[in-house]
Formats: structure tokens, C-alpha cells, sequence
């Protein structure tokens, strides 16, 4: 029997390199191996500032961006988290089993919290992971792609599953982390910082960039930190790693062991391997239209909630509430 793979991505504006290689890059990979459930984190995405207007026009740009990477609602289910209700009923439910201390330790929260400390932070901020915890339960998930230093999360997930199971008899699964080979991205114009789209839009590379803004984008990149350090050159040859061919990636790298490390041809070979790269990418996203996309979220929320329904009733049954 296949492992039962759950996971997703929030649609909060345009994809990074960073969170194509962290996420969506594995997503491909695993839908050829494992019963896979890619989902549309959208409720995730609303305790941070939003409009309602550019909210629908993120989540089917985040579709178009999945299938664009190869995802197959063939091979893999492809839906929104808002159009399964039964996400968030878990999560009402889970919310009465997991202890508040259990909350306030988790990572993400604090960090957060911290950052907006002279502002009103949500409650959906502190939830999150109870919300998390139920999307991942519903479907009886076994394996949890994560990188090695995300592993919170589904901690929080098996204690949930525990408490619950402990408490009214076994009826949730408990999930494993499945660790993923994730490429460490840093930030162009920040090279000490992984790349975010908080830092401003000159940090981050998008993976539907036009071959005209990557060019800008990477001609701006810092190689010279200033003290002394060439991190953000290092951070540019990290990158040509990724994307460039090895001999290539070799005679740069030769050239600054050498000190004789030509920034503005390294850039600009740099420029030109990424825009190859994404090439295919920006031509399959063009042609998929709002209402394809939506389409795809429909019929994958249909056969979510054939599997997520049963697991609720059952959490219902169990608690006494049908």
C-alpha cells in the first residue's frame, strides 16, 4: 500500500525560486510514487494582509503555477483547502484536544508574533498549526514532505493525532516527516538571508519573472557584502549550481578560487541559465486559463472531500456528535 502524501502551499502573491525548489519542485517528484493530495493553502493565507479581489486571482495563479511544474490531477488530487469544509471542522474539533502551551512554542508564532509586536496579531496566526494539524489528519496522511529544520509542524500533528486517539479510541493517523532535498535560496540583494518576498521584490527571483526582469534582477545582486566577505558572489555561484551546467558552474568556480572572478560575465551567464530553465514554465502557464485552473480546484475538491468527509464522520461519531 502507498504512503498517503499531503501538502501545500499558500497563495500569497508569486512564487519565489525558493519555494519552487522547497516545495513544489518535490510535489512533481512524489506524485509518481504516492497516493499525493496538493492542495491550495488559502485559508492559511489570511491572517496577513489581503483584498479579497487579489486573494481568488493568487489561488488560481498558485494553481496555474502547479500544473505548469508538471503536477497531473491525473497522477495527484489538486484543491483548495476553503472548498473542503472539513478542514476547518477538524480543526474546531482538534482545537479542544491540543493543550494552548503546545501553541504558543511552536516556531513560526513566536518569530511572527515578535515581529508584529507593536501591532494586533491575529488569533489565525496562533491557530495556524492547529489548522495545519487537521489538513494533514483528514487524510489519514502517513508522510509529510518537509525539509530537515520544518519538522514542527508535524510534530504538532502526531501529538494532536495522540491526545485525540488516547482520548476516544484509535481513529487518527499518525504521520511521519518525509524529509526533501531542498536547496538552500538566498536573498539577491541580502545573501546572509534566505529569500522572501518580505524582504521586497528585488530580493526574490519569481519563477514566472520575464527574462528581462531576471536580467535586472541579477545585475542588481549583491557580490560584495562589504567587509570583506564575497558572500553574496558565493550566493550567486550557489545558484549557478543549480542551474547551470556542472563544466559551467566548474569554470566559475576555478575562476574565483583563482581571484580572477568575472562578476558581470558570471551574472550574465547566470541570467541566461535561469531563463532557460523557466522556459517551458512561463509558455505551459500562459496558455492555462482562470477558468481551466478553477476547474482543476473543483473536481480535486470533489474527490477530497470523498476522503476527508469519511475521516470526519468518523471523528464525529467518536466524539458523539453523530
Amino acid at each position: 500500500m502507498k504512503d498517503i502524501i499531503l501538502s501545500g502551499i499558500r497563495p500569497t502573491g508569486k512564487l519565489h525560486i525558493g519555494n519552487y525548489f522547497g516545495a513544489l519542485a518535490n510535489f512533481v517528484k512524489l506524485q509518481n510514487d504516492y497516493e499525493c493530495y496538493f492542495f491550495v493553502a488559502d485559508l492559511h493565507s489570511l491572517n496577513e494582509p489581503f483584498t479579497a479581489k487579489e486573494k481568488y486571482a493568487q489561488i488560481l495563479n498558485l494553481t496555474k503555477d502547479y500544473l505548469a511544474a508538471g503536477l497531473d490531477p491525473k497522477k495527484c488530487v489538486i484543491f483548495a483547502q476553503s472548498q473542503v469544509p472539513a478542514h476547518a471542522e477538524l480543526a474546531v474539533i482538534l482545537a479542544n484536544v491540543i493543550p494552548l502551551a503546545y501553541l504558543y512554542r511552536m516556531t513560526q508564532f513566536k518569530e511572527k508574533s515578535e515581529d508584529r509586536a507593536k501591532e494586533n496579531v491575529n488569533a489565525g496566526l496562533l491557530y495556524y498549526p492547529v489548522l495545519m494539524a487537521a489538513d494533514i489528519l483528514l487524510y489519514q496522511t502517513t508522510r509529510v514532505p518537509v525539509g530537515i529544520d520544518q519538522t514542527q509542524h508535524v510534530e504538532l500533528a502526531n501529538d494532536a493525532a495522540r491526545f485525540f486517539n488516547k482520548k476516544f479510541g484509535q481513529t487518527l493517523t499518525e504521520p511521519k516527516p518525509l524529509y526533501t532535498e531542498t536547496p538552500k535560496i538566498m536573498s539577491l540583494l541580502a545573501p546572509d538571508k534566505k529569500m522572501s518576498k518580505s524582504l521586497g521584490e528585488n530580493h526574490c527571483l519569481y519563477v514566472d519573472d520575464s527574462p528581462e526582469i531576471i536580467r535586472q534582477k541579477i545585475a542588481k545582486a549583491v557580490t560584495d557584502t562589504g567587509d570583506g566577505q564575497s558572500q553574496g558572489a558565493v550566493n550567486l555561484l550557489d545558484l549557478l549550481k543549480i542551474f547551470s551546467p556542472d563544466k559551467v558552474y566548474q569554470k566559475f568556480f576555478t575562476a574565483k578560487s583563482a581571484g580572477s572572478l568575472k562578476y558581470a560575465e558570471l551574472k550574465q551567464q547566470l541570467s541566461t541559465d535561469i531563463t532557460a530553465y523557466f522556459a517551458d514554465f512561463r509558455k505551459k502557464k500562459e496558455k492555462i486559463t482562470d477558468a481551466q485552473a478553477a476547474a482543476v480546484l473543483k473536481a480535486g475538491s470533489i474527490q477530497a472531500q470523498k476522503i476527508a468527509g469519511k475521516t470526519l464522520t468518523l471523528v464525529q461519531k467518536k466524539i458523539g456528535i453523530r
